[in-house]
């Protein structure tokens, strides 16, 4: 996984559960981000510090997605 920005992470999180809406079963978000944090984690093109940085923007655009799902309710 290169290097993903929070916009990419928040774009992810957004492209999955709107495709999600219209198949017949959908991915709790908090299910998307574990597995995507599983991929992160297992990527052995990135050193700790550049996973570290993924895992923190990945958490901010989890962040950024949950507003505005709370937000647009």
């Amino acid at each position: 996984m290169p290097n993903q920005t929070i916009d990419d992470f928040t774009n992810l999180l957004k492209d999955t559960l709107m495709s999600d809406r219209v198949s017949t079963h959908s991915t709790p978000l908090p299910i998307l981000v574990e597995n995507v944090k599983k991929q992160i984690a297992e990527d052995t093109s990135n050193d700790s510090a550049e996973k570290s940085k993924q895992l923190a923007n990945l958490d901010t655009a989890y962040q950024i997605v949950v507003a505005e799902l709370v937000g647009s309710n």
